[in-house]
C-alpha cells in the first residue's frame, strides 16, 4: 500500500500503524497549507526572521539557509520548522505583497494569463468570435473618471468597425470601413450594402450617399425637411455683418425664401392659393407674378404681361452705341439721346432702329 496520496503526497495511514493520530494530523495540516492557497511573497529566496506559524511563501531562485535547493516550492512555517511541498501542475497561489493569483504550469509559477485565447460569458466563443457575451444588457463603466472603448485595425484597408445585426444578419456597420474615414453603411438582408454616410478625417467633411466633396456636407439625391409647425432651414453668416437666409414653409398654403440683413431685408414668397410668386423688399411687396404669367411692379393685381404702377425709365444710348436691331429682335426699346430730331425712343423691327416719331431710321 503506498504511504501517500497521488496529487498532494498526503501521508497516508498504515495497517496496523501506530500512533496513527500523528500521521492523519500530518495530512490535516498539509491541507490546510495547500487548500486555498494565499502565499506572502514570491520574492524571499532566504526564510524571514520571526516568521508565524501557517505562513508561506513561494521560493525565489534557488533558495538560500534553510531552504536551499526549494526553489520553486513552496515553504509552510510549523512548530518553528519549515515544511516544503513541491507543486503540481493547476495549482493557483495568490500572492499577498502583489495582490496577484498564480499559476504553475507544471514547470514554473506564471501569472494567470492576462490574455485568454476566447471567453464566453453566457455565451459560447468561437475561432471569429474570440468574446462572446450573452445577455440584456454589457455595462462599461469609467467610474469617477473617463472611460473608452478602442477598435484598432492592422492597416488602413482593413475594418475597425461595430456591426448591428437582426437574427445574426448584419443590418448596419459604423467604423473605419477599407480606409480611415468614419462610414455608415446599411443593409436589408446582410449581403447587399449600401453606404449612407462618410466623414472625411481630414477636414470632417460629409457626404450622404457619396465621398464627401469640398464642402461641409454633400447630399446625393433629394432632401426633406418636415414639421407640424412651419418647416424652415436657416443659413447664417456669422461674420460682421450678419446676415442670415432662411427657406421655408411659413404656413400650409405658403413658400417662402428670406434674406435679412443688418439695413434690409428680402422675401420671395410662393402663395398657394392664388398661385402667385411675390418678391419684398424693406417689409412690402414689391412684384408679383400672378398664376397667368402677368406681372405686376408696385401692383399685387396684374391686369396685362407686363404692369407697372409708376413711371418707368429706360437705358439712354447714344446711336453708335445702340445693341444690334436683329439681336435684341423686334419690339424692343431704347432711348436714344442724339437720334435725328431730338432724343426720343426707339424701337427695333428686327432688321433696323427706327424712331418712334415718325418711324424714321434714328
Amino acid at each position: 500500500m503506498a504511504d501517500a496520496s497521488i496529487n498532494l503526497s498526503l501521508p497516508l495511514l498504515q495497517a496496523s500503524q501506530a500512533q496513527k493520530h500523528v500521521t492523519q494530523n500530518e495530512a490535516l495540516l498539509a491541507l490546510d497549507g495547500l487548500v486555498h492557497l494565499a502565499v506572502q511573497s514570491r520574492s524571499q529566496d532566504a526564510p524571514p526572521t520571526g516568521s508565524a506559524d501557517g505562513v508561506r511563501y513561494l521560493i525565489a531562485g534557488t533558495g538560500q539557509g534553510e531552504w536551499t535547493g526549494r526553489g520553486g516550492e513552496l515553504a509552510r512555517r510549523h512548530a518553528e520548522s519549515w515544511m516544503f511541498h513541491e507543486p503540481r501542475a493547476g495549482w493557483l497561489a495568490w500572492v499577498v505583497d502583489e495582490e496577484r493569483l498564480l499559476l504553475y504550469d507544471g514547470e514554473e509559477w506564471r501569472d494567470l494569463p492576462a490574455a485568454f485565447g476566447m471567453l464566453g460569458v453566457n455565451a459560447t466563443a468561437d475561432a471569429s468570435n474570440r468574446l462572446a457575451v450573452r445577455g440584456p444588457a454589457s455595462l462599461f463603466d469609467g467610474g469617477s473618471a473617463s472611460h473608452s472603448i478602442k477598435v484598432n485595425k492592422a492597416a488602413s484597408g482593413d475594418a475597425a468597425s461595430v456591426m448591428f445585426q437582426s437574427g445574426y444578419s448584419g443590418r448596419a456597420e459604423l467604423g473605419l470601413l477599407g480606409s480611415d474615414n468614419l462610414h455608415l453603411k446599411v443593409s436589408a438582408d446582410g449581403a447587399e450594402w449600401v453606404q449612407a454616410l462618410t466623414v472625411d478625417r481630414v477636414n470632417g467633411h460629409v457626404g450622404l450617399g457619396k465621398s464627401p466633396g469640398p464642402v461641409r456636407l454633400e447630399v446625393s439625391g433629394s432632401s426633406r425637411l418636415t414639421s407640424p409647425f412651419a418647416a424652415f432651414l436657416q443659413l447664417i453668416n456669422t461674420g460682421a455683418g450678419g446676415t442670415q437666409a432662411w427657406i421655408g414653409v411659413p404656413d400650409w398654403n405658403r413658400s417662402a425664401f428670406y434674406i435679412y440683413g443688418s439695413v434690409s431685408d428680402i422675401m420671395t414668397m410662393y402663395d398657394t392659393p392664388t398661385r402667385s410668386h411675390r418678391l419684398y423688399g424693406g417689409g412690402s411687396e414689391r412684384i408679383r407674378i400672378a398664376s397667368g404669367g402677368e406681372v405686376g411692379i408696385g401692383t399685387s393685381s396684374p391686369t396685362a404681361r407686363l404692369h407697372v404702377a409708376g413711371a418707368i425709365r429706360a437705358g439712354s444710348y447714344l446711336k453708335a452705341a445702340l445693341p444690334s436691331a436683329a439681336t435684341v429682335g423686334a419690339g424692343t426699346l431704347a432711348y436714344v439721346s442724339d437720334a435725328a430730331g431730338g432724343a426720343q425712343f426707339a424701337y427695333s423691327d428686327g432688321t433696323q432702329w427706327l424712331k418712334m416719331r415718325d418711324g424714321n431710321p434714328v
